[in-house]
């Protein structure tokens, strides 16, 4: 298993997954089991709202997009989340202490660094939430945000 950190930028609190279980250049599979210390948590919720479903899916790409880079001898690299398309999730939350899985699959990739992933969550093998996600790693990062963010 590799290590999260070596996969994705993302760090706390802003990190809601906490285990990358298989990564490799088109798929992965993550886990997460919530806690209150969670950015996202909501006390009436006992866990975080649903549609931060979305956000875990797309740390979960991000650990796709960075086993690619890992295995190239490349830094790992940011990426941007342009939208979902087809967010269904069978609970109102995804509650604390249990233990989700977290599926990604690249679907379409583009040499523009536009690709789209089917992604999905699974409580004890259960399907409880689809989506697929947009996302866009610029091949220049820097160039990027100096052009769109400066």
């Amino acid at each position: 298993m590799v290590a999260l950190d070596e996969l994705i930028k993302h760090r706390a609190p802003m990190r809601l997954i906490d285990t990358v279980v298989t990564a490799d250049d088109i798929s992965a599979h993550c886990q997460t089991t919530l806690s209150k210390a969670n950015l996202f948590f909501r006390e009436q919720l006992n866990g975080i709202p649903a549609h931060a479903g979305i956000e875990l899916m797309a740390q979960t790409v991000a650990a796709v997009a960075g086993s690619r880079h890992r295995q190239a001898n490349e830094a790992i690299k940011i990426g941007f989340l342009l939208g979902s398309r087809k967010y269904h999730c069978q609970r109102d939350a995804f509650l604390c202490d249990v233990c989700y899985d977290i599926y990604a699959e690249e679907i379409h990739a583009e040499s523009s660094g536009l690709s789209v992933f089917n992604c999905r969550i699974e409580d004890q093998g259960e399907v409880i939430a689809e989506a697929r996600l947009n996302v866009y790693q610029p091949p220049d990062e820097a160039t990027f945000i100096k052009e769109n963010y400066e």
